[in-house]
């Protein structure tokens, strides 16, 4: 079954809740409705009915000139005087004028035969059915106005039903006017949905164009927003950033490994296709396999620290927390001079307690390269110097600085802003020494550190390495 679109299924629910609220709203309106008007004609009975009490009176006889203005009606020894406006039908409620024995004197009343023998309550509502309709009665007497203290009544009845007409009316319009008000309101949302995730197919479409194209560069423009869309944008743009910085490193990876493995690759094949051109010495075989093993060695250093390297460029693979950066100098230094050779000496000045926030396997290896590259093109019988100690910035900033120095060849003044870079190397007369990327590790791992690293050299006197981490703050 084919997936629908998130627009869509907005849409279908949007238009559930909406024909769910529309029928709640109108059973709540209509029950609301009918409550209303049940008291609405509940107290329009009520004020009929007091409203004609006001229109009856007890007169001795009737007057001698009679303008027709009033109904008189025999009544004991007098008449009973009836305004005109006396209202005995009235959008369908009656009004009835009865004697205290139940007996009808003037008006209407849709239920004289079923009220005869029902005694009258003064001032009280109640509800009477016959024939499947429910009736309000209220009635009212007259004693106040009548000789000798008679009783006489006005009974008001209305049906029920006639709010029910009324509900029915509200009913129709409302069957009318709903369908009309949801399908603009459907309207309206779905315009509103649309508009919504515009953004989104907008991410959809850059997405879409990054993944097909040759781009990674490309980013999504919404990352500016600061709603959840932005949130969003901003999450492919880091993913593509990554997949950037990985698909420049696999790339820088492929073009470092071809170039640079092709020399000590080229030396062997030139090697083994030389000793089985024919039979050779014992010593000439000896050489072609030492020429061999040099450069296979050459090529497994190589690729090592190639590996590590590009591994730099992914800082989730590295924890960083606090270390002892004391401790790991001291440990590295330690190391090399157990493997130094050329007869070098060294000397250290290492303050305690110096840490930081960072790796341990990155700083040690940041000690190790550059104490090597000292032992490396450092002079038969030379001096290095370790030096670690802390010191305040120029920004009155906690740094720890460490420096390296030797007492070697040196390194020409048009050489110092290219030695970090990977696979330069200056002097070609140690171009087989090292891989060319020991000095490019250090200022990569200081940069990870949030430091930096230089270097001051004299040709002919030797050469010094600094490195500044920030310590932490206490």
């Amino acid at each position: 079954m084919k997936t629908k679109s998130i627009r869509f299924r907005l849409i279908l629910w949007f238009a559930i809740i909406l024909v769910v609220t529309v029928l709640i709203t109108f059973l709540a309106i209509r029950t609301a409705s009918g409550m209303v008007l049940k008291g609405t004609i509940r107290n329009y009975l009520i004020t009929m009915v007091e409203e004609n009490t006001d229109k009856i009176l007890y007169v001795d006889k009737k007057p001698e000139e009679d303008t027709g203005a009033n109904i008189y009606i025999p009544y004991g020894d007098g008449q009973l005087e009836i305004d005109a406006d006396f209202l005995d039908v009235v959008n369908d409620v009656y009004a009835a004028l009865y004697t205290s024995d139940g007996k009808m004197i003037y008006g209407e009343n849709p239920l004289e035969k079923e009220t005869t023998n029902v005694e009258f309550t003064e001032s009280y509502i109640w509800s009477f059915s016959t024939g499947g309709v429910e009736y309000m009665i209220y009635d009212r007497s007259l004693g106040a106005k009548l000789p000798d203290n008679e009783v006489l009544w006005i009974r008001g009845v209305v049906p029920e039903t006639k709010s029910e007409l009324q509900l029915d009316a509200i009913t129709r319009i409302s069957a009318l006017l709903i369908p009309i008000l949801s399908a603009l309101m459907a309207l309206l949302m779905y315009l509103v949905i649309d508009k919504s995730l515009k953004p989104l197919r907008e991410i959809e479409e850059t997405a879409d164009h990054i993944s097909r194209g040759e781009d990674l560069k490309e980013r999504i423009e919404l990352a500016e927003r600061e709603d959840e869309v932005g949130m969003l944008a901003k999450a492919f743009n880091r993913m593509f950033d990554r997949l950037n910085r990985s698909f420049e490193v696999e790339k820088q990876f492929t073009q470092d490994a071809s170039h640079e493995l092709r020399t000590p690759t080229s030396v062997i094949m030139a090697q083994s296709e030389y000793i089985l051109e024919k039979d050779r010495t014992n010593q000439e075989y000896k050489e072609a396999l030492e020429v061999i093993h040099r450069q296979s060695s050459r090529m497994n250093d190589l690729i090592g620290d190639m590996l590590d390297y590009t591994r730099m460029n992914q800082l989730e693979r590295y924890k960083m927390e606090e270390v002892d950066l004391s401790d790991i100098t001291r440990e590295m230094v330690n190391q090399m001079v157990l493997i130094g050779d050329k007869s070098i000496s060294m000397s250290t000045g290492i303050q305690h307690g110096i840490k930081v926030i960072g790796n341990a396997m990155l700083l040690g290896r940041l000690v190790q390269n550059l104490v090597g590259n000292a032992y490396r093109y450092g002079n038969e019988n030379g001096n290095i110097a370790v030096d670690l100690f802390s010191e305040e910035n120029e920004e009155g900033r906690k740094v720890a600085k460490l420096s390296v120095s030797d007492d070697g060849p040196g390194i020409d003044k048009e050489d110092l802003d290219k030695i970090f870079d990977r696979f330069y190397r200056g002097d070609s007369s140690r171009s087989n020494q090292g891989t060319g990327l020991g000095l490019a590790m250090v200022k990569k791992i200081a940069e990870i550190h949030g430091g930096e690293v230089t270097v001051e050299s004299e040709v002919g006197k030797g050469s010094t390495f600094k490195v500044i981490i920030p310590l932490i703050k206490l």
